[in-house]
């Protein structure tokens, strides 16, 4: 119903509207606590690595006391093992509990609640995970406002701040579809954050000069959201010859940012970029150093990288990343495995000075693209599973740019509004020129190393070569 209501207002109201939107997050992320506990992270931050472990130990143990006596799901595991939260002295310990899955998660979401809640007390999110899996999560205001202290903390050692004027890509539906096509007006703006919000979806190659224009008239200190996104722009200033506004850094986020996305950005854009790891599930921070490094602070979490057999990776050796949050109690989850793959740094203090361990490598995130003549190069589709209730998983699979077939799981409760939502969703992304196919399967299929792709593109050359004429005419693609 907002949705419909917003995409009637006239772009000036829209403009308004985000406005109020922006309103609204900034107390919900930067009152109360947020200020002294961002002070208590920025005082702590090169604390020597003795005093951070002991820190870390501590705020597990709270966390698993906190779940043995107050989360239905954990309490019942506690039961079933003869565990008490004493029983968990050491990380040893700790490793023994088994871990929790998102299937966990999605099928008996009700029993992660913490029972000193009531439901107003919680603010809910939905996200649909990288694998269109729907998750519906509940946070503790005190933990929101907790994480924003550390997205603070990672913008501050970039250089800048959340006070500071910036270009943000958002995969958030921002302009409808029902704008008139004439109307090149992809952004919409947030004056209460000093936010300039792009649209993800409409980069298409004739758009990138609109894009770019808007940026200069904006003048942003910084520019964040999805790498492959700004690495679109970054290309066009690099192909074109068009000087960027002057940057002072790129924050990332979302997605896994590659060798290559991060040489043309820092080129095209002239800015470092500054990486940062995080779930809706609020389990983790990593956040990435002036030297390069990607910390895991040890006060967002507790991260494990694991081999098949459950046992601790050592350095340089590929694993699932098991992680344990500290900040939401609304809804903790211990040791939960959130489907990405990564390696521990052999490097044992990074010359920036924090003793934190550091991350070498991460794996698993990167989100293909689909192309369409409409809106250009689309990415982040795992968005369009947001409202969709009954969908255990779905993969998009486009083989020719004029079709994408749609294979999707459907729960029992499945029904034909779900449909309707899935489809309404996925036409806001990618225009309505394209065929859109659905099929349902029992089963998707996973690549040979068992590994599930959201997005199965056979147009992976259409790439590069469209960018190429992105400058002078929009790509021909028949």
């Amino acid at each position: 119903m907002r949705e419909s209501i917003y995409a009637s207002l006239p772009i000036g109201l829209q403009h308004l509207a985000v406005t109020a939107q922006g309103i609204a997050y900034r107390r919900q992320r930067y009152g109360g606590i947020f200020s002294q506990y961002l002070a208590a992270l920025r005082s702590s931050e090169f604390a020597p690595a003795g005093q951070l472990l002991e820190l870390e130990l501590a705020e597990m143990q709270r966390m698993v006391r906190f779940a043995f006596e107050h989360v239905p799901w954990y309490r019942r595991m506690a039961q079933a093992l003869g565990a008490d939260w004493r029983d968990i002295r050491s990380w040893e310990d700790f490793s023994r509990l088994p871990q929790t899955t998102k299937k966990d998660v999605r099928g008996h979401s009700e029993l992660f609640v913490a029972d000193v809640f009531r439901s107003s007390d919680l603010i809910p999110w939905h996200t649909s995970g990288t694998t269109g899996t729907p998750l519906t999560l509940l946070y503790e205001q005190t933990a929101v406002r907790k994480l924003w202290a550390f997205v603070e903390l990672y913008r501050l050692q970039a250089g800048v701040s959340r006070i500071e004027r910036r270009g943000q890509f958002t995969g958030k539906v921002i302009v409808p579809g029902s704008q008139s096509p004439g109307r090149k007006i992809f952004w919409r703006y947030d004056l209460a954050n000093r936010a300039l919000l792009l649209s993800t979806m409409h980069m298409a190659p004739e758009n990138l000069p609109i894009f770019a224009a808007a940026l200069a008239r904006y003048r942003p200190e910084y520019l964040c959201g999805y790498p492959s996104a700004i690495y679109l722009l970054a290309q066009y200033y690099l192909r074109a010859g068009v000087t960027p506004p002057p940057l002072r850094a790129v924050l990332t986020s979302a997605e896994t940012v590659l060798p290559h996305q991060r040489k043309a950005i820092e080129e095209g854009l002239g800015a470092r970029l500054y990486d940062q790891y995080g779930q809706t599930e609020m389990q983790s921070f990593w956040y990435q150093c002036r030297e390069g490094s990607l910390h895991v602070h040890p006060l967002a979490g507790h991260t494990e990288i694991v081999d098949e057999r459950g046992e601790p990776c050592g350095p340089g050796q590929s694993g699932s990343v098991v992680l344990t949050g500290f900040l939401n109690r609304g809804m903790p989850l211990l040791r939960y495995a959130v489907g990405d793959i990564a390696e521990w740094s052999s490097l044992a203090k990074c010359p920036c000075g924090r003793n934190m361990r550091i991350v070498a490598r991460l794996n698993g995130r990167a989100d293909d693209f689909i192309y369409t003549q409409e809106r250009g190069f689309v990415g982040r589709l795992d968005t369009v599973y947001k409202g969709v209730k009954n969908l255990i998983e779905a993969q998009i699979v486009q083989r020719d740019v004029d079709h994408v077939l749609v294979r999707f799981v459907p729960a029992p409760a499945f029904s034909a509004q779900d449909l309707k939502t899935l489809e309404h969703n996925l036409r806001d992304r990618i225009g309505a020129a394209v065929g859109i196919e659905f099929q349902a399967v029992e089963l998707i299929p996973r690549s040979q190393a068992g590994k599930f792709r959201p997005v199965i593109s056979a147009l992976q050359g259409l790439r590069d070569g469209c960018l190429e004429h992105a400058i002078s005419s929009p790509c021909e693609t028949r």
